[in-house]
């Protein structure tokens, strides 16, 4: 028996084991991409408009509850470049570098609809996503003090508005974001738990 026969002999069964092992391998990469790829970005559009347009979405989601949803409306009713951001230290020049653009988004949806907590993203021509800092604008798609049902923490909660905090059925926002100089921005983008948005065109 050669060296070379001798081992072939030897590793045989890892030999075939191995066509076993990658199939293995990849079907936990799939996963994986599933769960950080699909699950962690923005990749299911529930509706979209021109700007000036009302969209009309349904976004099925699940709180501590149970499995829920929240129907709205709303349409981009301005884009514009703005010379304040609201910073952690209150409204401040946009820092050397960026340009501060002003989305301002016109809401319809019932009172009962759970909407605070949102997120609002700039994108460019080159795919590129600009999102609200949260730090500084974390409920940019409800208005101040009357922003309506708060997300349960429990399952024996509720959703219901606070008293005092309910929602008209109609009302507009502003948010702003930071975005480099020299980006052409294409769309706005709303949403609150990935990968489901909804899509607005800048004109």
């Amino acid at each position: 028996m050669t060296p070379r026969t001798g081992w072939w002999r030897t590793n045989r069964w890892w030999l075939l084991a191995l066509p076993v092992a990658v199939a293995v391998l990849l079907g936990a990469s799939a996963y994986n991409v599933k769960d950080y790829w699909y699950e962690g970005g923005l990749h299911d559009r529930l509706a979209s408009a021109d700007a000036g347009t009302y969209l009309t979405a349904t976004d099925h989601y699940e709180d501590a509850i149970s499995e829920t949803s929240r129907t709205f409306r709303v349409r981009l009713a301005s884009f514009a470049e703005t010379s304040t951001y609201p910073g952690p230290d209150g409204p401040a020049p946009p820092p050397e570098g960026t340009t501060a653009w002003r989305v301002w988004l016109d809401w319809e949806a019932d009172p009962s609809q759970t909407l605070r907590y949102c997120t609002v993203s700039l994108v460019d021509d080159q795919g590129r996503r600009y999102d609200t800092d949260r730090a500084s604008q974390l409920d940019p798609c409800t208005p101040e003090g009357h922003e309506g049902p708060d997300q349960p923490l429990s399952a024996d909660g509720d959703r219901l508005a606070p008293e005092g905090a309910e929602r008209p059925p109609a009302w507009s926002t502003g948010a702003v974001v930071l975005v480099p100089e020299g980006r052409r921005i294409t769309q706005v983008r709303v949403w609150w738990e990935p990968p489901d948005y909804v899509q607005l065109s800048v004109p």
